[in-house]
């Protein structure tokens, strides 16, 4: 039988190991079982920028298509937009002359042009569409502070936003906030919406007792109750609840944070804690991927912190794996989140209010090692239960299976999410 042809679209992608591009290509490569998969992606900009790749590449059962777009450093927002646009067009220009009627395309909301180019396309070619939503625009831009939502540009692309998820035959979202959210964009249409969680790689990351962790022998952390904050740290995300909250434990010697990780925060990050005279806080890079688990249960509990107006604009794919690794989350988010309710309803952490950091400066006081232990465990539970990348995958499979053969009006629609894979 002749599989259907599958079209993944993501700047983002092997051997690019960001969250998006390590998703995306797993995703992908599962559904190389299923369907004749086709990546549009750019060069390696970011983590792997270095890395030496061919403009095409076959890969566990995919085709891998490098747009030869622009890459110059993504560092400074000019040459990043220009980046972007050089690889929209050429992805557009691509799909154009590629896509045929009856194909499957999947695209990813970033870089925000990139939907744009691929529905024109599909709609061209008669092929059809799901909408990935990773970033929920322009609502993520009012929350960074880019966008005043009073103003009319951030009105003009809301209503574009909407325009564009009601042209997809399906919108996949990652958690209950993000889609009430995208729901009132999409109107009449939203029995359209799925939601599919990414998941955390139960199997490489797994719990390890702390006493027998590598990186805490290495920075000399062994007895003190460590606090990390790992990850990107980029404008939605909250450093400075960490560095407030490490100034108010300064005379808690057997307290200790450790920030690992990459972003536009932490280029500031080391001079933020020279001028404050954080002796209580280590500031690593970004570690390698074969290094995740030692890295993540290195600590006793992990923050992840928003800024404020986050709700149902993004779900953080580092809880995952925090779950898998038996870690407990402290959670700076609104209580409505996805993530605030993951680790709520699974009693894998605390929940913080943002903005509230006599309760965070509380939580990381107070919190004794066995209760954190014992929350994390809880964590574990729900990772191998909830969040396995099998199970995930399958549910992708099962909604693209159905969109290709277009069975029923809403196949797992809003109405049918319980059953939905």
């Amino acid at each position: 039988m002749t599989r259907s042809r599958l079209w993944v679209a993501s700047e983002l992608y092997f051997p690019e190991e960001t969250s998006t591009g390590y998703f995306l290509t797993r995703i992908a490569e599962g559904l190389a079982r299923e369907f004749d998969v086709r990546i549009i992606s750019g060069r390696p900009s970011y983590s792997a920028r270095d890395t030496p790749v061919a403009l095409r590449e076959e890969r566990h059962g995919t085709t891998i298509y490098r747009m030869p777009a622009s890459r110059f450093r993504p560092d400074r927002l000019v040459l990043r937009a220009v980046n972007l646009v050089s690889f929209t067009v050429f992805a557009f220009v691509f799909a154009m002359f590629h896509f045929r009627r009856g194909d499957l395309i999947v695209v990813v909301t970033n870089p925000p042009t990139l939907p744009v180019a691929i529905i024109a396309a599909a709609k061209f070619r008669g092929a059809r569409s799901v909408l990935m939503v990773h970033d929920v625009y322009p609502e993520v831009l009012a929350a960074t502070k880019m966008l005043a939502i009073e103003g009319i540009a951030y009105r003009v692309l809301a209503e574009l936003s909407g325009w564009l998820a009601r042209r997809f035959d399906r919108v996949v979202v990652l958690g209950r906030d993000m889609r009430e959210v995208i729901a009132t964009k999409m109107v009449a249409r939203a029995d359209r919406i799925v939601m599919i969680p990414n998941w955390g790689d139960v199997d490489l990351v797994t719990p390890v007792e702390r006493d027998n962790n590598r990186l805490r022998h290495e920075l000399g952390l062994d007895g003190k109750f460590v606090v990390q904050f790992s990850g990107n740290a980029g404008r939605t995300h909250d450093l400075d609840s960490l560095f407030a909250a490490a100034d108010a434990l300064r005379e808690r010697p057997d307290i200790h944070f450790l920030l690992v990780g990459f972003g536009g925060k932490f280029v500031t990050a080391e001079s933020v804690i020279a001028r404050r005279h954080l002796t209580n806080v280590t500031l690593l890079p970004r570690q390698p991927r074969d290094r995740l688990a030692t890295m993540l249960t290195c600590s006793d509990l992990t923050v992840i912190a928003f800024v404020g107006g986050m709700y149902g604009v993004s779900v953080p794919s580092r809880m995952y794996n925090l779950l898998a690794a038996g870690v407990p989350i402290a959670a700076i988010a609104d209580p409505r989140s996805e993530l605030a309710l993951v680790v709520t309803e699974g009693d894998a952490g605390w929940v913080i209010a943002d903005g509230d950091l006599a309760t965070l400066v509380a939580t990381l006081a107070d919190a004794p090692e066995g209760e954190a232990r014992r929350r994390g465990d809880a964590g574990r539970a729900v990772a191998e239960r909830d969040y396995a990348e099998a199970a995930i995958v399958a549910r992708y499979a099962a909604m693209l299976t159905a969109l290709a053969s277009d069975a029923g009006s809403a196949p797992c629609g809003l109405a049918t999410l319980p059953d939905c894979g």
